[in-house]
């Protein structure tokens, strides 16, 4: 049990701040995680029956994601306050075990949790193992051998994942460094650029300084975050 200056953890009651400075790289961190879904997104737009449709299924999308996670994210810290986890199902499983009480509640929401990450990890390592597949199928001279290789490549990622899992005890730094280094290159500065490149000459100003603002500002925040939430 930790202790504060000889004072309990436990005997300290939860507390609400508005804002605090020094949580907001991990908190650039894990927004960027959060929509760092962009690896299915080719997946889905081909496997559309209305594929004219996608700009405005993807908008869409984004705004139930958006408000999903604000919803949860506000409820969960009015609730908890200051002693609220990197997961909010981990605060709930503790107020319930404090109160003594087993209506079978925690056992569903577990059970849906791990259903969600089931299926999420298989839309997620998909593109990888797809992408590492094309890389080695020209130095394989049968379809056996490269049926062979997928099998090992997967076993290989679930292992890789499974070590992550085991190894890294933050979920929130974990996510966080994700966020920045990864989704914060890929989904945010990387597109910018490429509008820029593409499309330089002929968008207007306003475009152009909205893509500028999106290389620079995502370029600041993947780097203060990143020493930020390794410090």
């Amino acid at each position: 049990m930790k202790e504060l200056d000889g004072i309990d953890e436990q005997t300290i009651p939860p507390y609400h701040i508005l804002w605090r400075t020094a949580g907001l790289p991990i908190a650039f961190g894990m927004i960027a995680y959060t929509y760092s879904g962009h690896a299915i997104i080719p997946n889905i737009y081909v496997s559309m029956e209305k594929p004219r449709e996608y700009e405005s299924m993807i908008r869409t999308t984004f705004v139930i994601v958006f408000i999903s996670c604000l919803v949860v994210a506000a409820s969960g810290y009015y609730l908890f306050g200051s002693t609220v986890d990197d997961q909010i199902t981990v605060t709930m499983e503790k107020f319930n075990n404090n109160l003594g009480t087993d209506d079978g509640g925690m056992d569903i929401l577990t059970g849906l949790m791990i259903l969600t990450a089931f299926s999420k990890f298989v839309l997620s390592t998909f593109p990888l193992s797809l992408g590492m597949e094309e890389i080695i199928a020209p130095s394989l001279s049968s379809d056996k051998a490269m049926e062979f290789v997928s099998i090992v490549i997967k076993l290989i990622l679930i292992f890789l994942s499974l070590l992550v899992a085991i190894y890294v005890p933050s979920f929130s730094l974990i996510c966080s460094l994700v966020g920045l280094i990864c989704t914060m290159t890929v989904s945010v500065i990387f597109p910018a650029m490429a509008h820029l490149k593409i499309f330089g000459k002929s968008i207007p100003l306003w475009e152009r300084v909205i893509d500028w603002f999106f290389c620079i500002g995502g370029t600041i925040m993947a780097i203060v975050g990143t020493i930020a939430t390794l410090h």
